[in-house]
């Protein structure tokens, strides 16, 4: 599937695996979970262990996703519009996939194979504008900041605990309860906003 060119193209990849989609617009939905390794930011309330990865071909990459009968692709991170990703997402469309992306906007796709686009800002530095969805992971006293970004659909969940966590049956790391309560209350008083708290770790998935 592809030119040759896009058949030896090389990612670094984190983790592949399949569960459930745990958050925003399409939770519970099966879906194949395609990890790219490193980020930009590595904000230090990322639950995410993205560092570590294997290089692996687009056909490697192929050949891992097909064993899974979801026909779902989410593109996740770290952050893997850092990558060209076209290559692999062309040869996943041949293959009859819908394609997600989770970013944090401040890369573009550079092509328009992706289905669904979900941005967390973190900062102005924004080169999406426009998404799908818009996640914005909230702490106690914060208020939502989208820095210019206009989406579909808006989220606001709970930002994860740094130190001291508490841990779901899966060794997840859960909010606590008082910055729960505060999202609550925040979509309450701005019902622009759904809260979308991550189900996979109440559920002890990944």
């Amino acid at each position: 599937m592809g030119n040759a060119g896009q058949s030896g193209h090389l990612y670094k990849i984190n983790e592949i695996f399949y569960s459930l989609q745990g958050e925003a617009f399409w939770q519970g939905t099966p879906a194949v979970f395609l990890r790219f390794s490193d980020c930009n930011l590595r904000c230090p309330f990322c639950d995410t262990e993205f560092l570590s990865g294997n290089i692996m071909s687009v056909a490697e990459i192929l050949e891992n996703i097909a064993q899974y009968p979801a026909r779902r692709v989410i593109f996740t991170g770290g952050e893997p519009l850092m990558n060209d990703t076209f290559p692999i997402a062309s040869a996943l469309k041949s293959a009859g996939y819908i394609l997600h992306v989770e970013t944090n906007g401040m890369f573009e796709p550079g092509h328009t194979l992706f289905d669904w686009v979900s941005v967390s800002p973190k900062n102005k530095r924004l080169k999406i504008i426009h998404c799908d969805e818009a996640k914005i992971l909230l702490g106690r006293g914060e208020a939502a900041e989208l820095f210019g970004l206009s989406a579909n659909h808006y989220f606001i969940s709970p930002k994860n605990p740094t130190h001291s966590e508490k841990i779901g049956s899966a060794g997840s790391v859960l909010t606590d309860a008082e910055t729960l309560q505060y999202c609550i209350e925040y979509v309450k008083q701005h019902p622009q906003w759904r809260l979308s708290v991550q189900l996979h770790k109440y559920l002890g998935i990944r």
